[in-house]
């Protein structure tokens, strides 16, 4: 009965559906006689709509999830229709400032995705634009109950140079057209490793699990030091060479290979009894699929030009930082009271590994139909 409880808590976490940031790309247009702009922002429409509160990390902790799970089945045209009804109110909430003054802008167009998997969120594009423009000091403006969104800034060449979190404040910091010139390398460092961070925890629920999975292992320091060295110099190599485009392997692939690594790593905690030369080359190898997972994700938020090494490292620190998180946790919350217990593995490490597996492997069978 001790763990009749996981078995329901965990895969309700495993079902849920994570809120992600929004994304807001700022790009400058030359024209003949003026300066333009050119907003394109990716959001979850569902979830604004529904009124989620950004401070739950996935939707099933709200209130609304119910409303919002009931949007989530609409068609584009009945979710269009809905939102018609409530654009003024959007627009509003949306503000860019020039010198403390507001700037005017448009709605070019607003794309919704058809109905697909109700599982996974579908990110609406809404496109906005404005003219005559100065170079320098822009603000952009974002309500806080839409949640954290992501800024990015980019060039007359299309070439991102300016990033910012925006999570707890409302309105960015300075912006312009001119590289370097309003962005710190601590900022854009700090905004780095928040994204790699909260990417593990609490959002990155595949990866904890995986880690978890290595931990259940034995939490002694050897083992775990191979295991963890392993999958760290993995996934390094894999987030840099697919960042840079070098390796590309689609995310349909990627993805359920990743829940298999989970339900793998999990059983064999179950059946082997100690570390062996082949654990460590098994999770090496899951680690370079995790790499191109975490290159993925931090492809689609962006990279400053400006800081581009930089930045990189800075979101695999952040990573890091939120695996090592996992396991002190794990560590000093659970584990080492109890390790040295005849009955560790038989009535903890066992039964846990064996819910994690299951846990993969419906994600495996989510992800491949």
């Amino acid at each position: 009965m001790r763990y009749l409880f996981l078995i329901f808590f965990l895969p309700t976490i495993a079902f849920s559906h994570e809120l992600k940031p929004s994304i807001v790309n700022f790009q400058f247009i030359k024209q003949q006689q003026t300066l333009d702009f050119k907003l394109d922002i990716q959001l979850n429409l569902e979830a604004i709509l529904a009124n989620i509160d950004p401070s739950h990390d996935n939707t099933n902790d709200s209130e609304n999830s119910e409303y919002y799970n009931s949007l989530r089945k609409l068609n584009v045209s009945e979710l269009q229709n809905l939102f018609n009804q409530k654009l003024k109110d959007f627009t509003n909430n949306i503000q860019l400032f020039q010198n403390n003054q507001t700037v005017q802008f448009k709605i070019d167009n607003i794309f919704i995705p058809e109905v697909g998997d109700i599982a996974i969120s579908r990110e609406t594009q809404i496109t906005l634009s404005g003219k005559n423009i100065l170079e320098n000091n822009l603000n952009f403006s974002w309500n806080k109950s839409y949640g954290p969104v992501i800024l990015r800034v980019s060039d007359l060449d299309k070439e991102i140079v300016y990033t910012e979190y925006l999570k707890t404040d409302a309105k960015s910091k300075n912006f312009s057209l001119s590289k370097n010139q309003n962005q710190s390398l601590l900022s854009e460092i700090l905004n780095y490793l928040i994204i790699g961070f909260e990417h593990i925890v609490p959002k990155g629920l595949d990866h904890i699990l995986f880690v978890l999975g290595l931990f259940l292992f034995s939490p002694k320091f050897k083992p775990l030091l191979i295991q963890v060295s392993a999958f760290t110099l993995a996934h390094t190599i894999t987030i840099f060479l697919g960042v840079l485009n070098i390796v590309v392997i689609s995310p349909s692939i990627v993805e359920p290979i990743i829940a298999l690594s989970i339900a793998y790593v999990a059983l064999e905690n179950i059946f082997l009894k100690n570390i062996s030369l082949w654990r460590p080359i098994v999770v090496f190898v899951f680690g370079l699929l995790h790499g191109l997972g975490f290159a993925g994700v931090i492809s689609e938020i962006g990279l400053s030009q400006a800081h581009f090494v930089t930045s990189l490292i800075s979101f695999n620190v952040g990573v890091e930082l939120g695996q090592l998180f996992v396991i002190l946790v794990c560590y000093f919350g659970i584990a080492h009271w109890i390790k040295e217990k005849i009955w560790y593995k038989k009535f903890f490490t066992n039964p846990l590994s064996f819910i994690i597996s299951i846990i993969g492997l419906y994600w495996f069978v989510e992800r491949i139909i």
